[in-house]
């Protein structure tokens, strides 16, 4: 009887249309494991280390060295002969003890959010009214650019000279129209209307981005959603407040932060517009730390100012995750 050899078995069983046995795997070349090792894990490596040698140097080292700073008594001389002592959390200590600091903390807080809330209401308004098609509404929309191309040091100036008292036009107009108590009503001798006016300067110059924004997202509304409400029956501010609010409520969120952190430190219209004052009641942290590290050159004690500033905003943005993970589960 004639010997079936392994290679006619293993035909014969293809044959029968029965699967091939699994031969044995080959090892795979040495220099390929090490080329996909290499582009799948130091390659992108290699990729985001300038960005982050770069983003380490620029952001990573002056956040390190003004934490050190607020531990020590640095002052100007010290700061150029490197001899400064640990003082702990005695400058910390003092921004909360001193009440003009801790007005100053205050302000930041009220201010801000006010500055927000004011920023996005108008945003919002100035977004929904541009996505109306009417006549002029490209001339708007270059009009409402313009305060956010001005530079904040000639914005401020501009309206120093309109709150003036003595020659400004604010004060011309009101007289004009028979309110004779803003005859040379002095604006920034008073801390409430200071703040006042430089709100309103600060939500000039912050809406117009919010506006752009939210005018992008209104864009990608579906208009059948709109009109199938306008059937029903839906009124406009219905349609506003259960419709676009809640579609564009993970843009409001971004929005909000941004504009969260670009209204707490605030420093050139308060710098230009009243200087602090009157009193240093018009401070907020951003400029009282200024002021402490620059003109009374105490850098521990400003640069405490700027961690608790900074640990504001870093307060801020957490709560902003907090609410955008919310948001992304209950989605």
């Amino acid at each position: 009887m004639p010997s079936v050899t392994p290679d006619r078995r293993r035909g014969a069983t293809l044959a029968a249309g029965s699967p091939p046995e699994p031969g044995p795997r080959r090892a795979a070349p040495a220099g390929r494991s090490w080329r996909q090792l290499f582009d799948n894990r130091l390659l992108p490596v290699l990729l985001v280390l300038p960005a982050v040698i770069v983003i380490g140097g620029l952001v990573g080292y002056p956040v390190v060295r003004t934490m050190w700073l607020s531990f020590t008594d640095a002052d100007l001389g010290s700061l150029m002969t490197g001899d400064m002592d640990l003082v702990g959390f005695d400058n910390y200590v003092r921004a909360l003890e001193d009440p003009t600091l801790r007005r100053a903390t205050v302000a930041t807080v009220i201010f801000g959010l006010a500055c927000v809330a004011g920023t996005m209401i108008v945003g919002i308004a100035v977004a929904l009214l541009l996505n109306r098609g009417f006549r002029g509404r490209t001339l708007l929309g270059v009009l409402v650019l313009l305060p956010w191309a001005i530079p904040n040091v000639a914005a401020s100036l501009v309206w120093r000279w309109i709150f003036n008292d003595q020659y400004g036009v604010l004060n011309w107009l009101l007289s004009s129209v028979g309110l004779t108590g803003f005859d040379g009503f002095a604006w920034f001798n008073n801390w409430l209307t200071a703040f006042v006016v430089i709100g309103i300067v600060v939500i000039w110059q912050s809406f117009p981005l919010v506006s752009l924004v939210l005018l992008a997202g209104l864009q990608t509304i579906p208009s059948d959603v709109m009109e199938a409400a306008t059937v029903d029956g839906a009124s406009a501010w219905q349609r506003t407040r259960l419709i676009t609010l809640p579609m564009l409520k993970p843009l409001l969120l971004v929005l909000i932060v941004i504009s969260t952190i670009w209204d707490f430190k605030i420093f050139d219209q308060i710098y230009i517009l009243s200087g602090g004052g009157p009193a240093r009641r018009t401070e907020v942290l951003a400029f009282t730390a200024y002021r402490e590290a620059f003109t009374q050159s105490d850098f521990g004690l400003g640069s405490a100012l700027a961690m608790i500033l900074f640990v504001i905003l870093i307060a801020v943005t957490i709560v902003y995750i907090r609410l955008v993970r919310e948001e992304e589960r209950s989605g």
